[in-house]
Formats: C-alpha cells, sequence, structure tokens
C-alpha cells in the first residue's frame, strides 16, 4: 500500500465570529436529529408490525430454507433433524400475528404437512385480517387453486412470496407452479451460499490487506493524518454538517405542505439543497477556498485512478471489520429479537424502473453526498475537538444510526463508516472513501438483484 505524500500545513484561516456558540448549537441539532430519525424509525417499525406487508427478511429466510430442502432432497440428504435445525432460526424472525401465521405456513412446507386447524384458528381469532386470511388459505387447501383475483391479491399484498409458497403447498409435486417455486426458493439459497463463500474469501484477502496496512503504518511508511486545523476551523466544519442534517430532514416534510401536487423527481430536490448548503457553509462564515477544498478533501489526491485503486484496497481492507460488525449485530439480534432491515429491499423485490433509481442512488447520489458530508465535514470538524479516534467513532455512531436499519444494523455500518474515515486520513482526498463506499453498495445492490 503506498501512503500519500505528506499534506501541506493548511493556510491560516481568519478567526470565526461566535466560533464556539456556533459549535454547540450544531452539536445540539445534530444530536436532536438523530434522536428524531430513531423515533421515527421506532415509529415506522411500530406502525409497520400491523401485517400490511410482507416482511422481506423472514420472506427471504423462508425462500432460503425452501431452497435448502429443495437442494438437499435432489441429493437425497434430507432429514427430519435439518428442518428442526432450519426452523429453529426462523421462529425468530416472527415480530407479530402476521409473522407467526407466516412461519406457520414455512413450517407447514418443511416438514410436509399442511398447518394444523387449531394453529390456524389461534392465529385467526387474534384480529379480523389474519381471520381473513386463515379464511383464504382454507379455501386454498380445499379448491387447490387460487382464489378470486380481489381475494387472492389481498392475500399476496400482505404476505408476499410466503402466500405463493401457501398455494404450491397444496399442489402436486410435479405441477410447475409448485415447481417454480421451489426453484425460486433453490436460487435464493444458491446466491446466499456462494455469497457468503465468496465474503468469506475476500475477507480472507481482506485480513492479509489489512496486517500489511497495520505493519506499514507502524514501520511508518503509510501515513495518516487529516492535516493541521484550529478547533475554530473543525467548528465550522460542524456547523455545516449540522445545516444539512436539519435540512435534509426537514426540507421534505415542508414540502409536503404545499397545496401543489409535485412531482415524483422533485422529492431529491431537498437532499440536493442541503448538501450545497451544508458543504458551501463554511465559505459563508469566511474560510478561504483553499482551505476549503483541502478541509472536506475535494480534490485529486494523487491522481483519479491512483485514488479510486486505493478505495478498492480499502474497502477489501475493511472486510474482515465488517465481519467483526455482523457478530455484534448477531448478538444485539439474540438479545433484542430485532432484525436489521431497509426500505431499499421493498423495491428490490418490486418491478419496474424502481430498481434502476434505488442502484442510482445506493451507488452514485449516497457515496458522493455521504462521503463529502460525513467525511468531509463531520469527521474532520469532531476530530479538531475530540482527536482523531474518537471523532472516528463518534461520527461513525451518527452515521450508523440515521440509517434506517435500526439498532441491529449500528455496529456494521460503524465499521464500515469507520473504514471511510481511515481512509480519508490515508488519502486525505474523498475520491477513495467515494469509492469504497460506492463498492460496497454496489455489492449490495448485485445481491439484491441476483436474489429477486
Amino acid at each position: 500500500m503506498e501512503s500519500a505524500a505528506s499534506p501541506p500545513p493548511l493556510p491560516v484561516s481568519k478567526p470565526y465570529r461566535h466560533a464556539k456558540l456556533g459549535l454547540v448549537l450544531a452539536v445540539c441539532v445534530i444530536a436532536a436529529c438523530a434522536v428524531f430519525v430513531v423515533r421515527m424509525q421506532t415509529v415506522q417499525r411500530v406502525e409497520g408490525s400491523a401485517g400490511t406487508k410482507p416482511n422481506r427478511m423472514l420472506e427471504l429466510i423462508a425462500r432460503y430454507a425452501v431452497g435448502v430442502k429443495g437442494l438437499m432432497q435432489e441429493t437425497g440428504q434430507w432429514n427430519a433433524e435439518m428442518t428442526q435445525a432450519m426452523l429453529h432460526d426462523t421462529k425468530t424472525l416472527a415480530r407479530n400475528d402476521e409473522d407467526a401465521l407466516r412461519v406457520l405456513i414455512l413450517k407447514g412446507w418443511m416438514d410436509d404437512a399442511w398447518p394444523a386447524e387449531a394453529d390456524l384458528a389461534g392465529i385467526g381469532g387474534k384480529s379480523a385480517a389474519l381471520k381473513k386470511d386463515v379464511e383464504a388459505l382454507g379455501q386454498l387447501k380445499a379448491a387447490q387453486i387460487k382464489l378470486d383475483d380481489d381475494a387472492w391479491k389481498q392475500l399476496h399484498q400482505r404476505h408476499g412470496w410466503i402466500a405463493d409458497l401457501a398455494h404450491a403447498q397444496t399442489l402436486a409435486a410435479d405441477d410447475p407452479t409448485r415447481q417454480a417455486v421451489v426453484q425460486q426458493g433453490m436460487g435464493t439459497a444458491m446466491v446466499l451460499i456462494g455469497g457468503m463463500m465468496l465474503g468469506m474469501l475476500a475477507a480472507v484477502g481482506g485480513l492479509v490487506m489489512m496486517i500489511l496496512a497495520i505493519l506499514r503504518w507502524r514501520s511508518g511508511k503509510l501515513c495518516l493524518t487529516l492535516g493541521r486545523s484550529s478547533r475554530e476551523h473543525g467548528g465550522v466544519l460542524v456547523e455545516g454538517f449540522a445545516i444539512y442534517l436539519a435540512l435534509f430532514l426537514f426540507l421534505p416534510w415542508l414540502l409536503h405542505l404545499l397545496p401543489v401536487k409535485l412531482p415524483r423527481w422533485a422529492g431529491y430536490g431537498p437532499a440536493l439543497v442541503a448538501l450545497i448548503i451544508g458543504m458551501t457553509w463554511p465559505l459563508v462564515r469566511g474560510m478561504q477556498r483553499p482551505l476549503w477544498r483541502e478541509s472536506l478533501g475535494l480534490h485529486r489526491g494523487q491522481g483519479i485512478l491512483r485514488e479510486v485503486g486505493a478505495g478498492l484496497l480499502g474497502w477489501l481492507a475493511a472486510l474482515p471489520l465488517l465481519v467483526l460488525g455482523m457478530i455484534a449485530a448477531s448478538w444485539i439480534m439474540k438479545l433484542t429479537g430485532e432484525f436489521p432491515s431497509h426500505p431499499i429491499v421493498d423495491v428490490f423485490a418490486g418491478d419496474g424502473w424502481a430498481k434502476l433509481g434505488a442502484i442510482v442512488l445506493a451507488v452514485v447520489w449516497a457515496p458522493i453526498s455521504e462521503e463529502v458530508m460525513f467525511r468531509g465535514l463531520l469527521f474532520p470538524g469532531l476530530s479538531a475537538w475530540l482527536r482523531w479516534l474518537l471523532g472516528m467513532l463518534t461520527g461513525a455512531f451518527v452515521f450508523a444510526v440515521i440509517h434506517p436499519q435500526g439498532w441491529a444494523g449500528v455496529p456494521a455500518i460503524m465499521a464500515l463508516a469507520a473504514t471511510f474515515s481511515l481512509l480519508r486520513m490515508w488519502r486525505r482526498s474523498l475520491i477513495a472513501p467515494m469509492m469504497a463506499h460506492a463498492l460496497n453498495n454496489g455489492v449490495m445492490c448485485a445481491m439484491m438483484l441476483l436474489l429477486w
């Protein structure tokens, strides 16, 4: 790994007016926005527990279980013990009564037996909507065909692929519809198994890269620094981030208050406005342009191609940290029963141009905007006050909690954010962390495309 050249001293900036007051207000705004996001996510999760939409995580695990069973049956290795092992972890995904019905359908498939009437009746008594679901399942079992259009549409809207699984269970083993469901499950299983194997190989390579990087850092051949900056200078950077975060969260709310109906693309306008105002705020406060560019990392570093290559190596070296983050996430899931989820999964589970839009947002817009804000403004700003390690961890925590994956996703996202911060310190340009960010999101999008 080649280290970037030592940075020149940053230009001396003029004193900023009310710098300490601005920093205090900025920290309060960031903390308030983080609390707001966490509370809104909690409310959305509670409201989402009504069962009006499929549980995509449970659906994915169900497809994996069905696929593993199909693959193992083809080789004659499936047995009852494997069924119980698969179902043991699946039951923990049931967050509500709707999920309990879905798990019951999956259990019936894995046991090669239709769910017991008593179990179905018990779930059907939980609510009127569940009673209709249970009645619809009974009609499926009796007629061995799909329901009328309205009833089937409602069942499928509520339970997604699990409804297809229930329908397939009523059909003969050689029925094309049943075989199609099994093939979907087998495809999901092969993608997940293949992805895990490739991930393990990449993580081993990443561990080697990480060890080499640590050895070079200890020998002084790899330099990690943000350059010298005053606390007042860092406070102005934090101010810019606080303004961005506040506008990013509340401008869309103001947009919805307008009396006219706006096109869908207009919803991305507030994010662009927030980005521009946040990143230019230090200039408004009187920061000199060379100092601004160097502070935010808005330069080519040692050349675009070299910085892109550094981003690729950095992402690879980050994989062991990501694995540790995923292990920590598994502990959180066991303790809280909460599983990480993201709204983008619903987009990939659907059809149409929405998938392309999601890919552009995840692979292009998010790496650019988030790196400018988090590794360009927040991380250097916090590091000027807290030193780089605490600044990195604090910025990574803020980065993680405002993402919609929930608390179970925080450790893994923090690991990625810390990696992007280290890349910023290594290269000082934002190109490398942007590249690593884009690569990580691109891999995730590729997996989603293969799975759905």
